[in-house]
């Protein structure tokens, strides 16, 4: 922005003068803000000192008692929660301004160190008996609850991504580590089906106005889940025309989201999994030569890339 233009809007009185100082230090680049630096900076600290108390469970879980490690790590949590729950704001179904500036990192730590906790018990004590997956559902659905009730958009992702764990581990049971998982018809389905839920519940209450800055998380989420069931499905089921099919359908259905929320995500999303949807058609349909595969990736390769950087038309963007 040219000095004359700030002169102008400061001329007609539409800024002050403290306003125009301040725009004429950004736009010169005198003045730059580190808050998305600091923020990363903090969510890895969170992530790191969450990994490192796994870790220390790990390693001394035979030299320190259950009940010091289980206590010490219960009052930590508990402590992340008291502390968080005592300034939360009132519920909105819009965007809450944080009541603090460590307030989100401490209720991120809260949740990571109550999934531990319940994993420690289980792997201990066996509280829930055989039923492992509870281990997993708990810790999602307090993170699930947390998420809304804190407005928290990383703990939303984690109760996201425990459920799918919690899906995963009472379909296939560990013995599937030792077999091919993308093989397993049951995983497949079942990340199907929970890819397309957590899309169908983002969108709903997008529609209804709850939480509508969650959308683009959960969508993510579960476009991606979906996408990448639908290729482990592409592969290894019958029918591969049908599920190529419903393939394009979820790409058609992303790309017209994009356009709708001009997103260039649910753009990229589509034409990455997409691709290779379609490469692995034209080789398991033509058996192509050598030349016919060079020519393939020139004109598919050539069309990607124009569409991703012609990305504003697609988007209905001027």
């Amino acid at each position: 922005m040219r000095p004359s233009t700030l002169d102008a809007l400061h001329g007609e009185g539409l800024i002050t003068a403290a306003q125009r100082a301040f725009l004429a230090r950004v736009y010169d680049r005198s003045l730059f803000s580190v808050h998305h630096e600091l923020r990363a900076v903090l969510y890895l600290g969170v992530a790191l000192f969450a990994s490192g108390v796994g870790l220390l469970v790990y390693q001394h879980i035979d030299t320190i008692s259950h009940q010091v490690l289980i206590g010490a790590l219960s009052l930590l949590t508990g402590f992340c929660f008291w502390y968080t729950g005592r300034q939360r704001p009132p519920y909105s179904n819009g965007p809450v301004a944080s009541p603090g500036n460590v307030h989100d990192f401490v209720l991120l730590l809260g949740c990571l160190l109550l999934a531990t906790v319940v994993g420690y018990l289980q792997f201990q004590y066996a509280i829930f008996g055989e039923h492992w997956g509870l281990g997993a559902l708990l810790p999602a659905l307090a993170c699930l609850w947390a998420a809304y009730a804190f407005d928290h958009r990383g703990v939303l992702s984690l109760g996201i991504a425990g459920l799918a764990g919690w899906l995963g581990l009472t379909v296939s049971p560990v013995s599937m580590l030792d077999r091919d998982t993308f093989a397993d018809r049951s995983l497949i389905t079942i990340g199907l089906a929970f890819g397309a839920a957590v899309c169908v519940l983002a969108l709903a209450l997008d529609r209804r106005g709850v939480k509508r800055h969650f959308t683009f998380t959960a969508l993510s989420l579960g476009a991606h889940v979906l996408f990448v069931a639908g290729l482990a499905a592409l592969f290894t089921w019958p029918g591969r025309w049908l599920t190529f099919a419903c393939l394009l359908a979820c790409c058609a259905a992303s790309i017209a989201y994009a356009r709708r929320a001009q997103s260039f995500m649910f753009l990229l999303i589509p034409c990455v999994y997409g691709y290779i949807g379609l490469t692995y058609m034209f080789a398991m349909s033509l058996r192509p030569t050598g030349l016919a595969i060079f020519c393939y990736f020139a004109v598919s390769g050539g069309a990607i890339i124009y569409l991703l950087l012609n990305g504003r038309t697609v988007l209905g963007r001027s």
